[in-house]
């Protein structure tokens, strides 16, 4: 067999593949949906670099999709993993603006470790109290998520030796691989939603916020204070 016949048949799979996973209109349909809103939500940003950064990531969590109904599944994961990795560094940089210009010119790295650092990251009580004081409550449980969601992305990129029982070593259509994608993507992507919040949501104005409200009152209605400084209900 020559490469051509040989790459040909890869794509055949791949389209298999696709063919199968894009049946799943619901679940493609929220992945999308919290993307968009995450670009819609950088539009919102008003230095330039954090901007570009953030609607990085919603192109970065549309890439990991892509490599998912593709049926590369190794990485997508590693792809949720950079997009949520690159969004907790965008924020991260939104205040520490000389490691930002630093890693603009590759001058500077993003450490995991100093986003989630439970004293001084950007799922801390301190990071709550100088943007958004009401979700200090919940920064633990969202700083524990963040570490626990990052672990399983990173079995993906580090090759442990359970990924390849899950994965495989050919390209196929994995039902459960797929369904865990889909589990990580909402929780990766709420978190990073959550952490934008704080960070930038009483920077806005009122324009700015109806903007993003009909969203968040939707997906993120859950968190009491983003919901009642949106105008939403105090129960729910």
């Amino acid at each position: 067999m020559n490469i051509k016949q040989y790459l040909s048949q890869l794509n055949e799979k791949s389209q298999e593949i696709y063919n199968e996973t894009i049946t799943d209109v619901d679940n493609l349909g929220k992945t999308h949906h919290f993307a968009s809103f995450i670009a819609e939500f950088s539009e919102n940003i008003f230095d330039e670099n954090e901007k570009k950064m953030i609607l990085t990531v919603a192109i970065q969590l549309e890439s990991a999709t892509l490599n998912m109904i593709y049926g590369m599944y190794r990485q997508a994961y590693s792809s949720l993993r950079l997009a949520f990795e690159l969004g907790l560094g965008a924020i991260h940089f939104s205040v520490h603006k000389l490691e930002h210009n630093e890693w603009i010119k590759g001058k500077n790295d993003i450490k995991w470790s100093k986003l989630i650092d439970e004293d001084n990251g950007v799922i801390s009580v301190r990071f709550s109290n100088a943007f958004f004081p009401e979700l200090k409550d919940l920064m633990k449980s969202y700083n524990n998520k963040s570490k626990d969601v990052y672990r399983k992305l990173s079995e993906f990129v580090h090759g442990n030796n359970g990924t390849w029982t899950k994965s495989g070593f050919t390209i196929q259509y994995n039902e459960d691989l797929k369904k865990d994608y889909f589990s990580l993507y909402k929780i990766v992507s709420e978190i990073l939603i959550f952490v934008m919040c704080c960070r930038y949501l009483k920077t806005f104005n009122q324009q700015q916020k109806e903007t993003i409200s009909v969203f968040m009152l939707e997906e993120m209605q859950h968190i009491s204070p983003i919901r009642e400084f949106l105008g939403g209900v105090k129960e729910i």
